[in-house]
C-alpha cells in the first residue's frame, strides 16, 4: 500500500463542531438510534500549539457516538481562539475534520507541511496517552485533516 499519509486504509473519525453539544448529540441520537457517550471535558492544555505558538488556553466539551465502522465526535469549543472556534465562527455548526490514525506523527506532519498544509493546532489527549494535530486542508477539501497518534501504537520517533 502507498502510505504517504496512511498507515492503514481507514478514516477512524468524523467530527462536527456545535454551539450546543447536548442539543446536537440528542438530535443525532434521536435521528439514528445510536446513543451519545458522556460529556467529556477537554481542559486547556498549556503545551498545546495553536497557529504556531504555545500558551493559548482553549478547551472544549466532547461527546462521541460509535457507528460501528466509524466514530463521530461532536465538539463544543469554549470561546477562546482555537481551530474549533475558528471554523464555528466562520461557518457556523457543521463538519470540522476527519481523523486518520498514525503511528508516526512527526513523519506524517512533515509530509503534510511539505505539501503546503499548515499545522493549525496540536496537543495531547487522555492525560498524555496520545497526540492530535489539525492541518489546514480547507482550500483543497473544505475541512481539516486530523492525525491521531496513540502511545500504545506508535513508532519510535526522534
Amino acid at each position: 500500500m502507498d502510505n504517504r499519509l496512511l498507515d492503514e486504509p481507514a478514516i477512524i473519525q468524523l467530527c462536527f463542531v456545535t454551539e450546543d453539544l447536548n442539543k446536537t448529540t440528542e438530535w443525532l441520537a434521536d435521528l439514528t438510534g445510536v446513543p451519545a457517550g458522556p460529556v467529556r471535558p477537554f481542559p486547556p492544555d498549556e503545551s498545546a500549539i495553536y497557529k504556531g505558538s504555545r500558551g493559548h488556553r482553549f478547551g472544549c466539551q466532547i461527546r462521541f457516538m460509535n457507528f460501528g465502522n466509524i466514530e463521530v465526535e461532536i465538539i463544543q469549543p469554549d470561546k477562546s481562539p482555537s481551530a474549533w472556534r475558528d471554523l464555528l465562527n466562520e461557518k457556523g455548526p457543521g463538519f470540522h475534520h476527519f481523523a486518520i490514525k498514525t503511528r508516526n506523527l512527526s513523519k506524517r506532519k512533515a509530509y503534510l507541511e511539505g505539501r503546503g498544509h499548515e499545522l493549525l493546532q496540536q496537543g495531547e489527549f487522555d492525560k498524555g496517552g496520545g497526540r492530535y494535530a489539525y492541518f489546514n486542508t480547507m482550500a483543497d477539501l473544505g475541512a481539516l485533516i486530523e492525525l491521531l497518534e496513540f502511545d500504545n501504537d506508535m513508532e519510535p520517533q526522534p
